[in-house]
């Protein structure tokens, strides 16, 4: 009987730790507004390598489906292979032979076309990524943002967690210091609401980046940073100033 008291006690005890854990994790994920910003997509860092050097032009951009602002990499002239980019940002289904037939190399048209299923097959997109190791940041970055995104469950939350920041900081060894990996390390941490952590990787991310809006947006753009961090939200707002006025 004493045997089923003491498992008893220990389930119970087991079970108010987790309960005071969520609890608090959910404090602090509600004093950060739910860290908004950090669902957004860097599709910048998913084209790097794709597009030639090329004058930036000044003309309308298109805006992800999942937020932030326009993708500086389409800031060039038109031609049919930055349409192409432009329909995988707007969410417009492409085929594979659509890649294959402009100039982009047989590698970059595998990796375009996976990018295209992003948004209609993003399990299906998740599992060939993780069939095997990244060859790149981009795709480590990709990877680890549908885990995020998807899998993670209030039964597995520590454990994917974890999981995805042990994976990003192999990547950040082997891929160096790319502004993509630390704003998903930045997301991760806010799954568990680790605040201080979240502000840590994002102003690696802004610095990283040498300053892109994208990353400046994703910080002036969550309220509750000015009033934690209100020193890197003035930088960041100065940089988006300055950016403004071409200084």
């Amino acid at each position: 009987m004493s045997l089923y008291l003491t498992g008893g006690v220990a389930v119970a005890y087991a079970a108010g730790v987790v309960t005071v854990h969520r609890v608090a994790i959910s404090r602090r994920r509600k004093l950060a507004h739910g860290y908004p910003t950090l669902r957004w997509l860097d599709w910048s860092a998913l084209f790097q390598g794709v597009l030639p050097a090329a004058e930036p032009v000044k003309r309308a951009l298109p805006r992800a489906i999942e937020g932030g602002p326009a993708p500086q990499v389409l800031a060039r002239a038109l031609t049919r292979e930055v349409e192409l980019l432009e329909g995988i940002v707007r969410g417009t289904p492409i085929q594979l032979e659509a890649f294959q037939e402009a100039s982009f190399s047989g590698g970059e048209a595998r990796w375009l076309g996976l990018l295209s299923r992003v948004r209609e097959e993003p399990r299906r997109v998740l599992e060939e990524l993780e069939a095997g190791p990244a060859n790149t940041a981009a795709e480590a970055y990709l990877r680890e943002w549908l885990a995020l995104e998807y899998d993670v469950t209030p039964l597995n939350l520590e454990l994917m967690t974890f999981g995805a920041k042990r994976r990003i900081n192999q990547a950040i060894r082997r891929f160096g210091d790319q502004a993509s990996l630390y704003f998903i390390r930045a997301r991760a941490s806010s799954l568990l609401g680790f605040t201080g952590a979240v502000l840590d990787d994002l102003a690696r991310a802004v610095y990283f980046s040498r300053q892109a809006p994208f990353y400046l947006q994703a910080v002036t753009q969550m309220s509750f940073v000015e009033d934690v961090r209100p020193a890197l939200v003035r930088a960041c707002q100065e940089a988006l100033e300055q950016q403004d006025t071409g200084v």
